[in-house]
């Protein structure tokens, strides 16, 4: 069932709850996102009214749903029915166990004193299920878009962008022939993704991160810009060295959950404030052309969309990355070439020591594997 399946009272009844857990959420769990909040209220108030328990507070509609899950020794006053979606099953996990540990002690003695750890540990579980399920899904999905095409094939796209951008670039310095900005904005995305290259240890790698890239501001000074919530690209004309500087992205800024020692448990932790990624003298170039032809406005993320004006959103910037990389294939996604890299290096020659240090310049890490990142999915 959806919301827009409720009844016309049940609409009602979900647009008056959801105040209560909204002013809930933001007074217990400050840590959380707009976004992660409209999820999780909405979810409450979906779960409340559709257990006819729209009349309670929210303490008492917590306790309510939590004996009944304990009574009948399933999560389906949570979860709804079988063919729920999974995705819609895990929100309602997460959603419902914000619930439980907000009012963990009020759970506790008015159930019992292993209530709370019960059906924690069910929550737990359960969410462990849905979430292999989803990534399954997730990967089957992904295994089905990525053609015969490899590494190698994306690497020889690229040279082509960088040989056509040498010839607008030489043929603007020499007849001021005023090049295509589309063109341009292409050829940069192309090189962020297959040719941000940097030498370690006398070997060359390559950064290859999420859809960071969208929102990158441009920075050109000696000192790098300040700590907030701005991810730029940062050119030092005076270094002549260039970087990446990410403030938020998913393993940046922010909390992070993650796994306590019970099944169940989790606890909330500060993800890493700030992280530097190597920038290439290629891509500096091509970021400084751009910016001498079309003197883009520092305010706003440096990519823009066709027009100039706007600024790309997640869904916007795949089908735009498909495009840039249509020859190889118009279904390729950043997690796409990510996962490809990953492999790449993973099952390389190289010693343990300089593989960790390549995975976590594309901010990955050893213990990452792609095929089972029901971790990583909201817990």
């Amino acid at each position: 069932m959806k919301i827009k399946d409720l009844t016309t009272k049940q609409r009602y009844d979900f647009n008056q709850v959801l105040p209560k857990f909204e002013e809930l959420l933001k007074i217990n769990l400050s840590h959380l996102s707009p976004s992660s909040l409209t999820l999780y209220k909405r979810a409450a108030a979906f779960i409340t009214v559709t257990n006819d328990l729209q009349d309670k507070e929210t303490q008492d509609i917590t306790i309510e749903l939590v004996r009944l899950c304990l009574t009948y020794n399933n999560l389906s006053f949570i979860i709804g029915l079988d063919n729920t979606p999974n995705t819609s099953k895990n929100i309602k996990i997460s959603a419902f166990k914000n619930l439980v540990e907000i009012y963990y002690k009020e759970i506790n003695e008015k159930i019992s004193t292993v209530a709370y750890d019960s059906v924690i540990k069910m929550l737990g579980k359960q969410g462990n299920i849905i979430r292999k399920i989803i990534h399954k899904n997730r990967i089957t999905n992904e295994n089905k878009t990525q053609g015969t095409y490899s590494w190698d094939d994306l690497i020889n796209l690229n040279k082509e962008y960088l040989k056509t951008f040498l010839e607008i670039k030489k043929n603007y310095l020499k007849y001021n022939e005023i090049p295509d900005y589309i063109f341009l904005r292409d050829c940069l995305t192309s090189n962020l993704y297959l040719n941000n290259v940097f030498n370690f240890e006398n070997y060359k790698f390559n950064v290859v991160l999420r859809n960071e890239y969208k929102s990158c501001y441009l920075h050109i000074d000696d000192s790098p810009p300040t700590n907030n919530i701005r991810n730029y690209f940062w050119i030092n004309l005076t270094t002549k060295e260039s970087k990446l500087v990410i403030n938020k992205n998913k393993t940046t800024g922010g909390f992070k959950r993650v796994k306590g020692n019970q099944m169940g448990h989790t606890q909330i932790k500060n993800q890493k404030k700030q992280k530097y990624f190597p920038l290439s003298e290629e891509i500096t170039e091509i970021i400084l052309f751009i910016q001498q032809v079309f003197h883009e406005r520092k305010d706003k993320p440096f990519i823009k969309c066709n027009n100039r004006i706007n600024n790309y959103t997640s869904a916007s910037w795949s089908k735009m990355l498909g495009r840039v990389l249509k020859k190889i294939d118009t279904k390729i996604a950043s997690s796409n070439l990510r996962r490809m890299y990953f492999y790449k290096i993973k099952n390389s020659n190289h010693s343990t020591h300089i593989k960790q240090n390549i995975l976590e310049m594309s901010d990955f890490s050893l213990a990452y594997n792609p095929e089972d990142k029901s971790a990583d999915l909201i817990n």
